[in-house]
């Protein structure tokens, strides 16, 4: 069994928070702690690792048929490997780390089988918002949530790890998806550790089976406002894309455990090339079509941080997605981190300090 510790101790001291698991982890020995020892080039420096969600997986702690729990409640998110994860709390994290530990209740499990092909610019997003949409934000309270299909099966890892992610988002104890090829390949170079992956039979007792069709999926955005007011977003609240008009966008922000894999900054970059493509705009006026409102980039890790300055778009001519986002206006990538999610420190990313309309797509 493994166990992730992630937080943050908010303190009037800065780096406080950071000394105190820093001195933690070498008095415990912990084997696994990804400390930061230059300090003079922080924004690339690969000692750093970033949102443990997604650096568990990029350091290939996530294998199939072991157990991970975390303080946080996207630890589900390795769920996508066929392993069984789930966030804790503070004290059973204790527990975990005075006895290698945790009693635990079975949840019961509910199966979507999602089937067909996926629609070109549809996301692993869409395909768990709709799920959601259809069994409310309560309606896996306490439940394994077991995805499988066709449609399933031809998603990438960091899009099977957007669907285990959002599973919390429906109440869920915990996302899986049986490990495949995909999944293998994925491990290959990241894990020399043996593993050996469970799967379900064909006498597996459920309480519900639900099935997608995954070619009638379309754009959905989970509303956060009412004609006169705001209120807090849920993904209960979720809407057609076309369905909303007339929106004012203040701030965009792409980011988090959920959205900011490499992955989904590609999507987003293919999106500003098609409405450059769209537009033909002369190259001598490209730089002026930039964008009207803030949009704030927070990679999930250090290796998504690179990959937008390294790897070319497909259909870009060579560009990368930085190189891209540069053209369209956005704000320089920012270091890795939970950004907005958190919310805490005062220069937190697309921090809302007054009413706006913000678009995410975490």
């Amino acid at each position: 069994m493994g166990m992730e510790i992630d937080g943050l101790v908010v303190s009037g001291v800065e780096r406080c928070g950071s000394w105190q698991g820093r001195d933690f982890c070498n008095e415990q020995n912990i084997k696994y702690f990804y400390d930061i020892k230059d300090l003079g080039n922080f924004q690339s420096n690969p000692d750093y690792k970033g949102v443990c969600h997604i650096a568990l997986a990029q350091e290939g702690h996530c294998r199939p048929g072991e157990v991970l729990v975390g303080t946080d409640s996207h630890t589900c998110t390795a769920g996508a490997f066929g392993q069984f994860a789930s966030g804790i709390g503070n004290t059973d994290a204790g527990f975990v780390l005075g006895t290698g530990k945790i009693l635990l209740k079975v949840p019961p499990t509910i199966r979507f089988v999602l089937d067909g092909e996926i629609s070109n610019y549809i996301l692993a997003k869409d395909l768990i918002l709709q799920i959601i949409g259809e069994i409310s934000v309560a309606g896996a309270t306490y439940k394994t949530m077991e995805f499988v299909g066709t449609a399933v099966e031809s998603l990438t890892m960091e899009k099977r790890m957007t669907l285990c992610n959002m599973v919390i988002e429906a109440g869920g104890k915990n996302g899986v998806i049986p490990a495949d090829k995909t999944t293998y390949d994925y491990l290959k170079d990241k894990t020399t550790v043996h593993y050996e992956p469970v799967y379900s039979d064909d006498q597996a007792r459920r309480v519900l089976e639900q099935r997608l069709k995954c070619l009638r999926v379309t754009y959905r955005v989970v509303e956060s406002t009412t004609d006169d007011c705001f209120r807090p977003h849920s993904p209960d609240n979720h809407a057609l894309a076309r369905e909303c008009k007339d929106v004012k966008i203040d701030r965009v922000y792409i980011g988090s455990c959920t959205g900011g894999k490499t992955e989904d900054f590609m999507a987003a970059a293919k999106v500003f090339l098609a409405s450059l493509s769209m537009h033909k705009a002369p190259k001598r006026h490209i730089l002026e079509r930039r964008l009207k409102f803030h949009t704030f980039l927070v990679p999930a890790t250090q290796k998504v941080w690179m990959d937008l300055y390294t790897i070319p778009v497909p259909e870009s001519g060579g560009k990368t997605c930085s190189q891209i986002f540069e053209v369209a206006g956005c704000d320089t990538p920012a270091s890795p981190s939970c950004g907005a999610c958190m919310g805490v420190p005062r220069d937190t990313h697309a921090r809302l300090n007054e009413p706006q309309a913000t678009f995410t797509n975490f």
